[in-house]
């Protein structure tokens, strides 16, 4: 009895192409990185108009840390509760919501490399999460502070600068989250040029200044590096994913 034997002419799924080619993207992986685009340019915008409200509106009528001046910040607070609590609401939930997609698609342009790309998303909804959940708690601690605010001045006081912590581990005070997710997708994009290597290098650029937010020293001014970097970044992610890569 003759065995034979199937041929696979050209490449496996878990073999190297020889030419370097990447596999063409189906509809599906096309849509879902079409809809983090979109969504990437959401979290674009939701970083413009947080840095617009620092400077033109929350700054000029005194915003302070709650751990530098704990009572000005209180006060700050009982006075600028609501448009507090939109920012917040724009940018870590409205953000952190958008993170998800974005997270999505990115992974699904990345398919070339499987295992880059199941990292990357991985990270990306870890980021995701904590943007969420810091946004969810500064948006509770606010309210607490308030209520308590109006009979108890000192327990108010303890319960924002108690909480504001906690805020700010979770997202913004450092940005390990985020950096870990921007070095992998830009060693992704270097890797499988799924994505344009401008991209891939500003991605590992911003990857590095997010890293350097645990120093306290210089903590404040790679915040911002880093909020301001992602505003170009996202905003090109967002026209890269939204076109149909041939």
């Amino acid at each position: 009895m003759t065995r034979h034997t199937d041929t696979i002419t050209g490449t496996s799924a878990d073999s190297p192409t020889t030419t370097g080619t990447a596999p063409r993207p189906t509809d599906t992986s096309y849509a879902l990185a079409r809809t983090g685009g979109i969504a990437a340019q959401l979290v674009a915008g939701t970083y413009v108009l947080g840095f617009i409200a620092m400077a033109a509106y929350f700054v000029p009528r005194g915003l302070v840390s709650p751990i530098a001046e704990p009572e000005a910040s209180l006060a700050f607070l009982v006075e600028n509760h609501a448009a507090l609590a939109g920012w917040y609401l724009v940018l870590y939930l409205l953000g952190g919501a958008a993170m998800v997609l974005v997270s999505l698609g990115v992974g699904a342009r990345l398919s070339p490399a499987p295992v880059l790309a199941r990292v990357s998303t991985a990270l990306g909804l870890v980021w995701s999460g904590m943007l969420v959940a810091s946004g969810s708690v500064a948006l509770v601690a606010q309210q607490a502070a308030v209520e308590l605010h109006a009979h108890d001045t000192a327990l108010a006081l303890d319960t924002w600068v108690a909480t504001s912590v906690v805020q700010d581990a979770l997202g913004g005070g450092i940005e390990v989250a985020g950096a870990l997710w921007a070095g992998v997708v830009g060693y992704a994009a270097l890797r499988t040029r799924a994505l344009p290597a401008g991209l891939g290098g500003l991605a590992l650029g911003l990857a590095a200044v997010g890293a350097v937010t645990v120093v306290p020293a210089a903590s404040e001014i790679a915040t911002s590096v880093f909020g301001l970097g992602f505003i170009v970044w996202f905003t090109w992610l967002g026209v890269v994913l939204v076109r149909r890569r041939s």
